[in-house]
């Protein structure tokens, strides 16, 4: 009859194993895309404007990204959170594959009073929902559209931020692991257990657990300036969920 430490002992082991499949498939399986935008003024085209992904609700498949991104790659005509006629084109794609991508045909939650600036956002942070939603007008990937998680998350679970930051060279897509803190109004607090070496350029990556499932996109980061832990702050996908619904 085995003793209560070895039975103690085969369960973390068997825990461990199971955490290692789990990451090394997620690592494996294609999710990470990266907004590459071009508009009708090259001026201001941005090749490299952070992350996005897919995702799936009943039939249909959207691209979704970070809102906050369109404050920084927009053209100077764009005011709000609206194209006004200057996008040419807004390709997805992995950062080291350009030939695998993802074409979005609309965004579907424009907003006339939603304005694009850093003090707007500053402002309304505890209440910004930072997602686009893009339909697709062409997909040239291989990639499975993610779903969305419908259960809540329990604090210290294990969750995966997949992308690339600036400071990742072009590459396969980068696994970063986190743990969750808590629920912080529209987002979760996230301590990062294994990060990039600067979170720059991370923003719009999708937050899922070991199962592949999305629960949220990361919206900014920060260190603790007296544990000098590093944490995230990943938008909750509830909202963008009941939008999507709502579209059909």
């Amino acid at each position: 009859m085995l003793s209560l430490q070895k039975i103690i002992i085969v369960i973390v082991g068997l825990g461990l194993l199971i955490g290692c499949s789990s990451t090394k498939r997620l690592k494996n399986t294609p999710i990470g895309l990266i907004n590459n935008v071009s508009y009708v003024n090259a001026s201001f085209n941005n090749p490299n404007a952070s992350n996005g992904f897919l995702i799936q609700y009943k039939d249909d498949t959207y691209a979704v990204t970070a809102k906050h991104i369109l404050v920084m790659a927009k053209t100077d005509k764009m005011k709000f959170v609206d194209f006004e006629g200057e996008l040419k084109e807004w390709k997805m794609h992995p950062k080291n594959d350009s030939t695998k991508y993802v074409i979005i045909e609309n965004l579907l939650n424009t907003n006339k009073k939603d304005s694009l600036t850093w003090s707007y956002m500053d402002t309304n942070w505890d209440n910004y929902n930072d997602w686009l939603v893009f339909s697709i007008k062409e997909n040239k990937t291989d990639y499975k559209p993610l779903i969305f998680r419908e259960t809540s998350l329990i604090k210290g679970e294990d969750l995966y931020v997949i992308g690339w930051s600036y400071k990742d060279t072009i590459g396969s897509q980068r696994l970063y692991q986190y743990k969750f803190d808590e629920i912080d109004g529209n987002y979760y607090n996230l301590k990062q257990v294994n990060g990039p070496q600067g979170l720059g350029g991370l923003s719009g990556s999708p937050v899922v657990d070991k199962k592949g499932n999305v629960v949220g996109l990361v919206s900014s980061g920060w260190e603790d300036e007296k544990t000098n832990e590093v944490f995230i702050q990943a938008t909750k996908i509830d909202n963008a969920f009941k939008f999507i619904s709502k579209l059909d």
